[in-house]
């Protein structure tokens, strides 16, 4: 009588199996645990967004699809590899701008919609586009992140093609993975603290994201979170909340072979963008992959040194011989070596 009395409710609800998969998951004690202050009022932001997900009908129905059938909502195709598309030649790196909409950039009524910063960040060399959804930290919303991969998704008849867009937020629960992967998102970011450096729920996680096809990377700042990963298979990894010389000695720990290593840059108080490609440059040069620069350095000066500042960072240029402000302010190819799509895309 119990368990009739159980499964009628919940056909009276409406809701899905991953609907009570997720809240089953919202309860569980494991994530917030032993996390600071900080972090417990960023999971209960994200509790709100994983009921409005779950409260969705028509977003759990897409999910379902997804999961079930591995059918995406009309018009998104599927993503472009992560980590093919960022994995480098010795001496080069990829870039990684982040579309935030909270930042302060030099555009005068706000960041661009997606139709158009898609084109705008794939024309100028980008390999990636993070989209932030955190509402207090970066502002975009799940809308805009669809809008995002139709966007890259019609690009595929366009040269250059599509890129991979990453969906940037604190994840807590695996229904925020379904959903990005649901949309098309090519990577996802783990950030290890929000599992309590729990080894195994953290491979739970790591599992997920690879059973639905999407890229996790997890976000470190030591080497004990490095190891961790290396346990859970994690691939990719991305340095963060470190000074340029804290990422360079944290790279000098971590083993070469087929991983992705990746530095979130810190914006400076001033003049962030030259500080960011001279830090790039000397990034590059200590066997890192790709960088994912502060929307202050790239957006500074709204579109007009978009295209400059990416193609600066992606350079061969070297600060021993160059200044950041004189590359940008020449803006002539260098010589290099290398094959002409690294140098055209």
């Amino acid at each position: 009588m119990i368990v009739l009395i159980i499964t009628i409710f919940s056909c009276l609800l409406g809701h899905s199996a991953a609907f009570m998969s997720g809240l089953s998951q919202l309860k569980s004690p494991r994530v917030t645990m032993c996390l600071s202050a900080a972090a417990k009022l960023i999971v209960k932001s994200k509790v709100k967004d994983i009921e409005y997900i779950n409260s969705n009908s028509e977003i759990i129905s897409s999910i379902n699809s997804y999961v079930s059938e591995k059918t995406r909502p009309f018009g998104i195709s599927d993503p472009i590899d992560f980590f093919q598309s960022m994995k480098t030649k010795s001496g080069t790196l990829t870039i990684m701008p982040e579309y935030n909409k909270k930042c302060k950039t030099g555009f005068i009524i706000g960041m661009p919609p997606p139709e158009i910063m898609g084109g705008v960040l794939r024309e100028s060399g980008s390999k990636a586009i993070v989209v932030s959804l955190d509402k207090r930290s970066g502002g975009a919303s799940y809308e805009e992140f669809e809008r995002f991969t139709k966007e890259q998704s019609k690009a595929r008849i366009f040269i250059p093609g599509p890129i991979s867009i990453v969906w940037n937020d604190f994840v807590i629960n695996k229904i925020q993975i379904s959903y990005a992967a649901t949309l098309g998102a090519a990577a996802i970011t783990i950030y290890p603290e929000f599992f309590d450096n729990n080894e195994v729920l953290l491979k739970e996680y790591v599992d997920y994201c690879k059973e639905l096809n999407i890229e996790p990377i997890l976000m470190i700042k030591n080497e004990m979170e490095a190891k961790m990963g290396f346990k859970c298979k994690v691939r990719s990894f991305l340095l963060h909340a470190l000074t340029e010389k804290e990422l360079v000695a944290l790279r000098t720990l971590l083993p070469d072979g087929d991983y992705l290593y990746g530095a979130k840059l810190l914006p400076e108080v001033d003049f962030s963008m030259y500080a960011e490609i001279d830090t790039t440059w000397i990034l590059r040069d200590n066997k890192f992959n790709f960088v994912w620069p502060s929307p202050e350095a790239v957006f500074t000066s709204g579109m007009s040194d978009i295209y400059g500042v990416v193609f600066a960072m992606r350079s061969k240029a070297s600060s021993k011989f160059l200044s950041p402000r004189q590359f940008l302010m020449d803006r002539k190819k260098e010589g290099a070596t290398e094959y002409l799509g690294d140098i055209l895309y």
